[in-house]
């Protein structure tokens, strides 16, 4: 009797890649990032501020950390938050979409929120800690909107990350991901921070790029001339080599100065916070007052 021979083995080929694919999105996860809270207000259902050691897939801690802790009033991170600006990227490969008009960064009650928040976390972050932030809103037609990101201080500099703006979730774990996640981009269009007074654009952040996902709008803050309102020219964009062939390049806001008086209050607060040196201080303030 002529052997019978086994049945051929039949290989999904669409499988060879789906688990490669799928092995490297669960790599790229990782264990979540540990986290602890920096206030009673700072964690709330929809809405938190919390520290969250440097994740490994974010911009490389130095071996001297970021400069925190870091302290500025609720008054002063008001006037940071209300100069932030964003818009929303350019769309479409056959049909070009354009950019959307430029829009504040964050609503009233937004800025009011993380005015006092980010003044309580940043004077607690330790030098290996990011400040993170999740907002949850409903809109008109009932679906949830997530915005999240984060932010440091490196040297004079206060960078601010937006990883998802009003990002519409419609599954309960993709808005655990990102509430756990902050940092992490969903894939989808994004919106990106535009530069305005002594801002600007970090393209080339050190993130590492992640699966179906580009990186984080990223903008670095000289946050000492922001508050005394020192007038500054149009603020440097960083760009990639891709970038800088678009024809159209991102706007700057330019936002009038302060009063002289209004500079001497700023003044004396980052004077009272330790962020700049008694000499520096009257150096400042002398050059302030040659100018009535």
């Amino acid at each position: 009797m002529a052997a019978t021979r086994p049945a051929p083995v039949r290989v999904n080929p669409y499988r060879m890649f789906i688990v490669p694919l799928l092995l490297v999105a669960a790599a790229s996860l990782g264990t979540a990032p540990a986290t602890r809270v920096a206030c009673g207000l700072c964690e709330q259902q929809d809405r938190f501020v919390r520290l969250q050691t440097a994740p490994t897939d974010s911009r490389p801690v130095s071996s001297q950390g970021f400069t925190h802790p870091f302290s500025l009033s609720p008054e002063d991170w008001k006037s940071i938050l209300t100069e932030l600006r964003v818009q929303r990227q350019a769309e479409g490969l056959l049909i070009p979409v354009p950019p959307g008009p430029v829009l504040s960064a964050f609503t009233e009650e937004e800025v009011s929120y993380l005015s006092v928040t980010l003044s309580k976390a940043f004077v607690q972050a330790q030098p290996n800690e990011w400040v993170v932030f999740g907002m949850s809103r409903s809109t008109p037609q009932g679906l949830t909107e997530l915005t999240t990101g984060g932010g440091y201080v490196e040297g004079p500099s206060l960078h601010v990350v937006l990883a998802n703006y009003r990002k519409v979730v419609t599954m309960p774990s993709t808005r655990q991901l990102l509430w756990e996640r902050p940092l992490r981009p969903d894939a989808g269009p994004a919106y990106d921070l535009v530069a305005g007074n002594h801002q600007m654009i970090v393209r080339e952040s050190g993130f590492v790029p992640r699966l179906l996902s580009s990186a984080p709008s990223e903008l670095a803050i000289a946050y000492q001339a922001l508050l005394l309102g020192e007038p500054a020219e149009a603020s440097v964009t960083q760009k990639t080599s891709a970038e800088s062939q678009l024809a159209i390049s991102p706007p700057t806001i330019v936002a009038p100065p302060l009063s002289i008086e209004d500079r001497l209050q700023v003044l004396k607060r980052l004077q009272a916070h330790g962020l700049i040196t008694e000499d520096e201080y009257r150096a400042k303030k002398q050059q302030l007052l040659d100018q009535f």
